[in-house]
């Protein structure tokens, strides 16, 4: 006798399978600061780590790119955007995706800065990061 799965749908799924393995496989953005916490002016040092793409998908072959930058008493719309369109000028072939991104901005008014790194797609698809906060603390 032969007993259907437990749970409907799940029949030949190991631990990886399913919502587990789709997780797994969604593109993230990672950003971090370098330093966090400084005196001005601060020389922050941003780096955005993508991960869950595949190194050869022709979709984030050289993606575009926008860094945004909050300032202290700025709002998300009021934000600083550097946006940058490389052109995919390669053969097919040759596709390698960019899976590092680094900014350096210097902050010289104290107060809380947020960052934010946005990378898009081809087809228009997004991932972008959390916000990262960079403290600049007064010289007294």
């Amino acid at each position: 006798m032969v007993l259907p799965p437990a749970y409907p749908g799940t029949e030949g799924r190991g631990k990886e399978g399913g919502a587990a393995r789709e997780e797994k496989e969604k593109p993230r953005l990672r950003l971090t600061a370098d330093p966090a916490v400084g005196f001005t002016p601060v020389t922050a040092i941003l780096t955005g780590h993508l991960t869950g793409v595949d190194l050869h998908d022709p979709n984030f072959c050289h993606a575009a790119v926008t860094w945004v930058r909050i300032d202290p008493g700025q709002t998300e719309d009021d934000g600083f955007r550097i946006r940058e369109d490389p052109a995919c000028l390669h053969p097919e072939e040759e596709i390698s995706v960019e899976v590092s991104f680094t900014r350096t901005f210097v902050l010289t008014r104290p107060g809380s800065y947020l960052a934010r790194l946005v990378i898009e797609g081809r087809d228009g698809s997004r991932v972008q990061s959390g916000y990262t906060k960079v403290q600049v603390l007064r010289v007294q």
